[in-house]
């Protein structure tokens, strides 16, 4: 009776490739299942047949990011339909067609592109497919609630936690670029999916960095496919794989 749609499958996937118990039985059709959710608009729905959405499509990505299959999606397709969610005036994100911004998509969608800008190969100087100035000024003036504190979804609402975390989330991915090198290659053999190469791999490009506003606006880099800062996500993985493995490598 219970949920089944590419939410659990991102957070079986993000639990096991932090902890170092990914299977070869765990992962197997996940790839083909989340294929399945992609829609004829281009984003990904929560399981086959549903409309596409922001929340699902950055667990659908960032899943097989994991698993290193992004390449099963059509990427251009899903490129424009993640394009079109920022709102022309406004600087934020829609989750859907025809919806109205809001705040939390800045991590939903912000952080989909940065996942999405590894799967096509783009390099920094290629930077962003959206405006991230935009995306920070709709952040920094727009979602702060100046009266209680906390960020929230649109002016005329109240700041709450969930808010707060994916707006700050879509803010630090907005302000830093996080991301991989298209020319390294994965070299660590040992582990399933090479997960702990695959994850670690990402870094902040400083040169890259485009903050708007003060200095004090700058919030941490994090990691679009985990959602923690940097160093704390290398400490946990490097703690883990350290224990013997559940299974053998793949």
């Amino acid at each position: 009776g219970g949920e089944v749609d590419v939410r659990g499958v991102y957070c079986v996937l993000v639990v096991a490739s932090l902890l170092n118990i990914m299977t070869a039985e765990l992962v197997s059709g996940v790839a083909e299942f989340v294929a399945r959710c992609q829609t004829c608009e281009g984003g990904l729905g929560p399981y086959p047949g549903v409309e596409a959405h922001g929340g699902y499509t950055l667990c659908a990505l960032a899943a097989l990011e994991i698993i290193g299959s992004t390449h099963v999606l059509d990427l251009k397709r899903l490129a424009r339909w993640m394009s079109a969610r920022q709102m022309a005036f406004e600087g934020g994100f829609s989750g859907r067609t025809n919806k109205l911004v809001d705040g939390c998509y800045s991590y939903w969608v912000g952080g989909a592109f940065s996942i999405l800008q590894r799967a096509l190969s783009r390099t920094p100087q290629d930077d962003l497919l959206y405006e991230r100035r935009a995306l920070q000024r709709y952040v920094l003036a727009c979602c702060q609630d100046t009266r209680i504190g906390g960020l929230r979804d649109k002016p005329g609402k109240s700041a709450d936690l969930y808010h707060t975390m994916y707006g700050l989330l879509g803010l630090s991915l907005a302000q830093h670029y996080v991301g991989v090198d298209p020319q390294t290659r994965i070299s660590d053999t040992t582990s399933v999916y090479s997960v702990p190469a695959r994850m670690m791999q990402w870094d902040v490009v400083s040169s890259a960095a485009d903050v708007v506003g003060v200095s004090s606006n700058v919030v941490k880099p994090v990691h679009p496919v985990y959602g923690v800062s940097l160093v704390p996500l290398a400490k946990c993985i490097k703690y883990f794989y350290a224990l013997p493995p559940l299974a053998p490598s793949l």
